[in-house]
């Protein structure tokens, strides 16, 4: 059994944790995250266990962290496009692109481990998804109002993806079978669905 961490001030994390936290990422795509301990944590990272109790307590504060780097970049995609879609100028690779980097090194299998093991991780995740979600109606509706997009049910457009979005990311079943990564899937599926939007 590992040794508990003594609770005291952690030092404030950096672009350096962030650099070697995130590296870990491509580490564990395919890890049963219920199975790591800190030691593990500590060898992938390449870094002493005192280090990273200097910044973090637990695996979760660990997995919270990372995810919210991520999350924090992907944010950035509210940025990119608002003003895209304000001048009716939106390219749907815009969105697809920034999807498809927050994407990269994670894995449905990855996702799927989170939402099991990590929840105040995964609620991150879940959070901005919802957000995104919320956004894509939006954009569904002023794209059909000014006419840059076909006439289609916005509710339907909203219902895959929330199929996309919330179940088929964490299917690790389907990434196996299909062979497709992550990112490149979410590459195809922009593709698909604004292609077959436009007029």
């Amino acid at each position: 059994m590992g040794r508990k961490s003594i609770l005291k001030d952690r030092k404030e994390k950096n672009k350096k944790v962030e650099a070697w936290t995130q590296a870990l990422l491509p580490k564990i795509k395919k890890t049963d995250l219920g199975n790591l301990t800190m030691d593990d944590l500590a060898l992938l990272m390449s870094k002493s266990k005192s280090t990273i109790y200097q910044y973090f307590t637990t695996k979760e504060e660990i997995f919270d962290y990372i995810t919210q780097v991520r999350i924090d970049r992907l944010y950035s995609y509210k940025n990119e496009i608002t003003g895209e879609i304000l001048q009716l100028d939106y390219q749907y690779d815009t969105l697809a692109r920034i999807l498809t980097e927050g994407a990269k090194d994670i894995s449905a299998f990855y996702l799927r481990q989170l939402q099991q093991h990590y929840p105040s991780a995964w609620k991150i995740i879940e959070e901005f998804l919802y957000a995104l979600l919320d956004d894509l109606k939006q954009f569904y509706l002023l794209g059909i109002e000014n006419k840059m997009f076909k006439p289609v049910s916005v509710e339907l457009l909203i219902k895959i993806d929330e199929f996309f979005i919330l179940q088929l990311i964490t299917d690790d079943k389907f990434f196996t079978q299909s062979k497709e990564t992550l990112a490149s899937t979410i590459k195809d599926y922009m593709f698909l669905k604004f292609e077959g939007l436009m007029k």
